[in-house]
């Protein structure tokens, strides 16, 4: 299939007439092979406002696309060209189908050959049919996209023609030239290589009339006078000087190597149709001025009466006062000397110059709205282009344009302008890790790129290692008067000296900081201390989250420590802590030495809901710990650490679980605590079992029920002995594991502990089934239920339900493990434990696909992955990858399933759990064997029988056997089989 959209759309297939499905499917094109976003194409499709129905709309022109570009195929078939995913639509398109992959594809041919390079902008060029999309109307994305293209089509032609003035080929200029400067008069650099070209050849009086023709429409389409590239042309040609005033044209020159920023550029050339100022507003160095200035100059010619710029910012760093501006500028739209000695009137003069005139007034550095107001043009014919580093909400009717750091392809994109892209290409990797180290701030990659140009030599990765250094980062981010460091301080400069000293207090912690804490270290109303965290955020020294972008805390880092009040630190760890206990029930202390005393708002707010609260907060909880623990507060340390472990919940799986348990266990050695050093133990066992790192899990179990036992304390011993146990069963020692289960169920009822029996008895229950008693398995699971049934606590009931519903499914009981597992559901969300539903769902899920019921199996399994993908678990998503894959072989998806079962043996071989190695090998071996392909399935199914012998799990071997023996029929198998059938109890 061929599209064409360089010209006219056009297609190899007929293509509908309506408006919206050629709408459509231009954006579609547009972004070629990228999902695009439903709401993205109602903006497209109604960018004047869109009916309510507009989501059907969509639908339906979706599916008449559909039937054009792959006629007789399903929308989930193979071959479907227009596919749908969750992101929205996206139309494939291979090499070769597209006129405009071939454009660009030609575009960038023969960097390196003067020859090739002169042929592939030809080549390029002749791609085109006339204007983008020439025939559809679209909105804002589609019309970014064609002037995107249009510039890449200038910017071709011009490069071409110049190679060809450098090759002496002014013939061939001329022809190329004519046709496009006799429609376009008014583009200067075309009309001065037409003119240069048309000198090379003889034709002196025909270059003349050229720039002359040029001059004139220059004057009647924007109302400003040639350039001084033109006017260096007719000087050569001419031999005489052209001058001649006109209207003031002050606009900076624009950067040449402007990248990117499309939307932006969009959205701003909109903007200044009307007279409402356009505010581009963003951080210090993030290429708000570059942005304006490019703007500006597209928009230039709408504004014939001239342009004018000036910083706001003095040589100092102060704020310009707006007289000293305003006479400047009357001056150049000329303003007597008489009438510009009342400096009181010049608002007034001000306003009446402009009243009738068409001007673009740029004002760069903006440090208030009174001082953009007194400078605003009257006309209706004017507009005005603001830059800030701080969002301008009083300035009334402004449109504001956020300039965010650049996007990943535009920071790409802007390095390799200035480094050159072969540079980039030579290192890959190396230039992903310095854009990183850059942070996408505009001011940081062009400075990067500036050295790398500087230095040829200079190893990318060089660049990028020292980058990597914070104590070096802003020293090597600078490069002759640019320099990130010296924008930072100029940013902090303008804001009041204390809310510089909140940012060197909120730079202690990692992350955002809530208002409450936020609250704690000024020690003011909560109120308060949001508005301050807002205007902070509107001055772009926090982000939209609240975090402190990283070359401000660099820049802020290199204060005296001095000036960190330790007083204000502690205060808000410990109204953490307050909040916490709050959380956790427990009931509140004095208020310390520090003052911390929680707004009651906010203990409200954590009352009504702890989970939710716990949830947001539990990375700032994390981080408070290690500033107590860096403080040596260790009492304080050990208390945060407790109840920030209590309040994440298992699993834990967070960058912080691991070093917030070892400052917990700091703390309660410096303590002495034994008792609560053995509770420390047993949090870093867990979290380490939650990793899936074996080894150091059992260490730390193991030094846990050593303290344990030393302290004559049977709960946590056989607590600590039941985890041995788990890591004991999964390392392959089924003995060990059963004698540590079977002592701690006598130590738990020994204290009475019925909970920690409950458990301890489901899990002896799993392990009676992995060794074939599948008898005492149920026992020990209605032992479990009974014990579970005793506690106040559900949960504990719900989680042996859960374990009790997937033995009974692998033995026929479906309808009793079909009611179990509901019933744990529902205790799951109730209690908004995700890492427990995304359990349960999974078991559901492969209940479902034993019953056949693979809709609904895959359902609860896909929602079960995207749990554990929130969380972070990939040692339980691996789990569920392995039960998705057994769902698509069944359903007759074998590359389904293999894709499914290779993302889980990746994860189990990495972790190195041979349990769930086995599990993916014994469904892999049978998606082979579903294939006929019987050799790979016969060693993917010894290598699971292997791994469930190691393991001492019988059942699970003789499964593998079964299957391996049906598939090449070897003896051996038969006969392990025959003596495994004697050690299962059924």
């Amino acid at each position: 299939m061929r599209f064409q959209v360089l010209g006219p759309m056009t297609a190899s297939v007929p293509l509908p007439s309506a408006a919206q499905p050629r709408r459509l499917l231009a954006v579609l094109l547009a972004r070629a092979g990228q999902f695009v976003g439903r709401d993205t194409l109602v903006d497209e499709l109604w960018p004047d406002g869109a009916p309510s129905s507009a989501a059907a709309i969509v639908q339906v022109t979706v599916s008449k696309l559909r039937k054009t570009l792959s006629p007789g195929l399903g929308a989930a078939e193979a071959g479907q060209r227009l596919r749908s995913g969750p992101r929205g639509y996206a139309l494939s398109v291979e090499p070769g189908e597209l006129d405009a992959d071939e454009f660009l594809t030609w575009l960038s041919a023969g960097a390196d050959d003067r020859a090739q390079r002169r042929r592939g902008l030809e080549r390029a060029l002749a791609c085109w049919r006339g204007d983008a999309f020439a025939d559809v109307a679209g909105g804002p994305l589609l019309e970014a996209h064609k002037l995107w293209l249009e510039d890449r089509r200038s910017a071709a032609l011009l490069q071409l023609v110049e190679l060809e003035l450098a090759d002496g080929d002014g013939r061939s200029v001329v022809e190329r030239l004519g046709p496009v400067v006799a429609a376009r008069p008014a583009d200067e650099r075309f009309a001065a290589r037409l003119a240069s070209a048309l000198g090379t050849v003889g034709r002196r009086e025909s270059a003349l009339e050229v720039l002359r023709r040029t001059r004139r429409a220059l004057w009647e389409e924007a109302g400003v006078w040639p350039g001084a590239d033109l006017v260096a042309v007719y000087r050569r040609i001419a031999g005489t000087e052209w001058t001649t005033p006109g209207p003031p044209a002050q606009l900076p020159p624009a950067v040449p190597d402007f990248t990117g920023r499309a939307a932006e550029l969009a959205d701003v050339t909109r903007a200044v149709r009307g007279p409402a100022p356009v505010v581009l507003h963003g951080a210090a160095g993030a290429g708000k001025s570059a942005l304006a200035v490019q703007a500006a100059w597209r928009v230039r010619r709408r504004f014939p009466d001239g342009q004018l710029a000036a910083s706001l910012r003095g040589s100092d760093g102060t704020p310009a006062e707006p007289a000293a501006v305003l006479s400047g500028f009357l001056r150049l739209l000329g303003a007597t000397p008489s009438e510009l000695a009342d400096r009181t009137g010049l608002p007034g003069l001000w306003r009446g110059y402009t009243a009738d005139r068409r001007l673009l007034v740029l004002l760069e550095d903006a440090a208030s709205e009174a001082q953009v107001r007194a400078l605003l043009p009257s006309g209706p014919g004017c507009a005005t282009l603001v830059t800030t580093r701080r969002e301008l909400p009083g300035l009334c009717g402004a449109h504001a344009v956020p300039v965010p750091d650049l996007s990943t392809e535009d920071a790409h994109a802007l390095l390799a302008a200035i480094a050159g892209e072969s540079r980039l290409r030579a290192e890959p990797e190396a230039a992903q890790r310095l854009l990183a180290r850059c942070g996408r701030l505009a001011l940081a990659v062009r400075i990067a790129g500036v050295r790398l140009a500087a230095r040829p030599n200079l190893p990318i990765a060089e660049l990028a290692a020292r980058l990597a250094d914070d104590r070096r980062r802003l020293d090597e981010l600078t490069a002759g008067d640019l320099s990130v460091r010296a924008a930072v301080t100029s940013a902090l400069r303008e804001r009041p000296a204390g809310d510089v000293a909140l940012l060197r207090l909120l730079t202690a912690f990692e992350g955002a900081v809530p208002d409450w804490s936020a609250a704690a270290l000024l020690d003011r109303p909560t109120p308060e201390a949001r508005d301050r965290l807002d205007e902070l955020t509107a001055a772009h020294l926090l982000d939209a989250a609240g975090t402190i972008p990283p070359f401000v805390r660099l820049v802020l880092a290199e204060g005296p420590p001095g000036e960190v009040d330790p007083a204000a630190l502690r205060r808000a760890c410990e109204t953490a802590l307050a909040l916490a206990e709050h959380a956790l029930g427990r009931p509140a202390r004095r208020p310390s030495a520090a003052g911390a005393k929680p707004d009651p708002a906010v203990l409200r707010r954590v009352a009504a809901d702890p989970a939710a609260w716990a949830a947001a907060e539990t990375s700032h909880l994390a981080a408070a710990v290690r500033l107590a623990g860096a403080h040596g507060w260790h009492d304080l340390t050990e208390r945060l650490a407790d109840a920030c472990t209590a309040l994440a919940g298992t699993p834990w799986l967070g960058r912080a679980a691991r070093a917030v348990t070892v400052l917990g266990l700091a703390a309660a050695r410096r303590r002495r605590d034994p008792r609560a050093e053995a509770e420390k133990l047993y949090n870093l066992g867990a979290v380490h079992w939650q990793h899936g790192h074996a080894r150091q899990a059992r260490n730390y179990f193991a030094m846990a029920e050593h303290r344990y036992r030393a302290l004559e304390d049977p709960r946590g011993t056989g607590t600590a002995l039941a985890a041995l146990a788990d890591v004991h069963l999964d390392g392959g020692d089924p003995r060990a594991a059963e004698a540590e289960l079977r002592e701690a169920l006598a130590l738990l009822r020994d204290c009475g502990d019925r909970r920690g029996q409950a458990a301890a008895a489901a899990q002896l229950g799993s392990l009676a089934e992995d060794v074939g008693d599948v008898r005492g398995a149920v026992e020990s699971f209605e032992v479990s239920m009974l014990l579970a049934r005793q506690c106040d606590d559900s949960r504990w009931h719900d989680q042996a339900a859960k374990r009790y519903a997937d033995v009974l499914r692998r033995h026929g009981g479906h309808d009793q493990a079909a009611d179990l597992l509901t019933g744990a559901l529902g205790g799951a969300v109730r209690t908004r434990e995700r890492h427990w539903e995304a359990h349960v769902l999974r078991s559901l899920g492969d209940l479902h696909t034993d019953a056949g019921e693979f809709a609904d199996g895959q359902r609860c399994l896909t929602r079960s992955l995207a749990l554990f993908d929130q969380i972070g678990h990939r040692h339980a998503a691996a789990y569920t990858h392995r039960s998705l894959g057994e769902a698509r072989r069944r359903a007759g998806d074998p590359v389904g399933a293999r894709r499914h079962l290779l993302a889980a043996m990746a994860v189990f071989r990495e972790l190195r759990d041979r349990r769930g190695a086995g599990y993916a090998l014994l469904s892999l071996g049978r998606t082979h064997a579903a294939e006929d392909a019987a050799a790979e399935a016969a060693r993917c199914l010894r290598g699971s029988a292997g791994l469930f012998r190691e393991l001492g799990f019988p059942l699970w071997e003789l499964r593998a056997l079964g299957e391996l023996t049906s598939v090449s029929g070897e003896s051996p198998a038969r006969d392990r089989s025959r003596e495994l059938l004697t050690k299962i109890r059924t």
